[in-house]
């Protein structure tokens, strides 16, 4: 059985909204011009139709899944298959008019066969349903491609295909009620005149240059007027809705700074220390975009989160010596344990003689490493870099002063969790003893 949510599979489907689509927009076109298409195009219908006919029967061999669960048994996939979408596939892929194409063309039921190809459009709902799973991320096998698509613009693309299409359709129905309609000119002026017709009665535009003459015309243009009034106030909806999302997280902050603006103002904070409490807020937004990183990792669930901090910080942890040789599930305990720091450019990380609490890890930005005594800078560390680590050894003071000399994102190891952690490996707790033995000794010699 074929796995529903496997990478052929969706690429069986977007085939399928082509092949689809296309009949989609052909067959009302000739149902209206009654125009004979030449070899090639007939040849690539028939290709299509074949196509049509063996997805019915690759769905008839394509597992399914119920209340979440993957059902692989043949009879059940089968009675679910008849009980839905094979009656609508069976009739838009069986070739009629090969079988009998002298009889139906004598009763002048030929284009009425057609019309039942574009019974599949209906597929078309079922079809970008899965693929905008896929979009949001909801399966484990996904294409690249598909992954790529937020699903915001999938929702536009989903809503522009079909208000294209009804489009379509409109101007087809137009012309099909109207024969005399441009009688004069040649097809292609007839439909795009056609088309400006349909969309200007669907946007309520409604310029009056072509306007309904018989009863059958008025009709369907007060039926399409409705129809265009139900998608003008759905496309205001849908963009005021995607506006307000896309602004959402700017809102937010927004509230956040103004009650940071209230503290300030209410605890009479000088201007120069209330334009770097601002400055870190706005700084912070402008590079994280308001994304609360704990907040994230406290929803996660302890697998995921674990997999997660082992890919984004694995190389930090890494390049700390005495973490090198580190069992592995020491390794993925340290990275849970991780916390984000963020600093301005110019902050106080620590000062020499401090209390040392946390060792960092630099994801963003560098340091300055300061001697207190001349304001002297013998090195800095950027990205990737490491600082404070003797700090979970042993407990002697910060030797050196660390300035940030940029905006710098960081994340910290608090001593208290690596004594936690050593709890559980206690041969690696005991090399972390040899390590600050062997420190305070060399102290000692010089």
């Amino acid at each position: 059985m074929i796995h529903p949510n496997s990478p052929g599979k969706r690429i069986w489907d977007l085939l399928l909204i082509i092949c689809i689509t296309y009949f989609a927009i052909e067959v009302p076109l000739r149902l209206v011009f009654h125009y004979k298409n030449d070899i090639d195009i007939s040849l690539f219908e028939r290709i299509c139709q074949v196509i049509f006919m063996t997805d019915v029967i690759i769905n008839f061999n394509t597992a399914i899944i119920q209340n979440r669960i993957l059902i692989h048994k043949r009879s059940i996939v089968a009675k679910q298959y008849l009980k839905t979408w094979f009656l609508v596939d069976f009739l838009s892929a069986f070739p009629f008019d090969l079988l009998g194409a002298s009889v139906y063309g004598t009763l002048g039921i030929s284009d009425g066969l057609r019309i039942l190809r574009l019974l599949r459009v209906a597929r078309i709902f079922d079809l970008f349903k899965e693929l905008r799973k896929m979009a949001m991320g909801g399966h484990e096998t996904n294409l690249k491609v598909i992954e790529a698509i937020s699903p915001v613009t999938f929702r536009l693309t989903f809503f522009i295909y079909w208000s294209s299409l009804f489009a379509h359709w409109m101007a087809c129905g137009w012309i099909h009620l109207s024969p005399e309609f441009l009688a004069d000119s040649d097809l292609t002026t007839r439909y795009i005149r056609a088309l400006y017709w349909s969309l200007t009665t669907l946007t309520t535009i409604g310029y009056g240059d072509i306007t309904p003459v018989t009863n059958i015309q008025t009709v369907y243009t007060m039926v399409v007027m409705i129809f265009g009034v139900a998608i003008y106030g759905y496309v205001i909806g849908n963009i005021a809705s995607l506006l307000s999302g896309l602004d959402i997280s700017r809102n937010l902050f927004q509230e956040k700074l103004n009650t940071i603006n209230a503290f300030l103002k209410y605890k009479k904070v000088p201007s120069d220390l209330a334009n770097r409490v601002r400055s870190y807020y706005i700084n912070l937004w402008e590079n994280k975009h308001g994304i609360d990183e704990e907040e994230i990792w406290d929803n996660l669930p302890s697998g995921i989160r674990i997999d997660l901090s082992l890919f984004l910080h694995h190389h930090l942890i890494n390049v700390v010596p005495f973490f090198k040789d580190a069992p592995e599930e020491l390794k993925r305990e340290i990275v849970l344990e991780l916390k984000p720091a963020y600093y301005m450019k110019g902050d106080i990380i620590f000062r020499e003689g401090d209390v040392p609490h946390n060792m960092y890890f630099i994801s963003k930005g560098h340091v300055d490493v300061i001697r207190e005594e001349t304001g002297e800078i013998f090195a800095t560390l950027s990205s990737g870099s490491f600082f404070g680590e003797m700090s979970l050894i042993d407990d002697s003071l910060r030797t050196a002063t660390i300035r940030a000399a940029s905006i710098c994102d960081l994340y910290t190891l608090s001593k208290e969790r690596f004594d936690a952690v050593l709890k559980h490996h206690p041969g690696f707790a005991k090399y972390i003893s040899k390590i600050a033995k062997e420190r305070r000794n060399r102290q000692l010699k010089t």
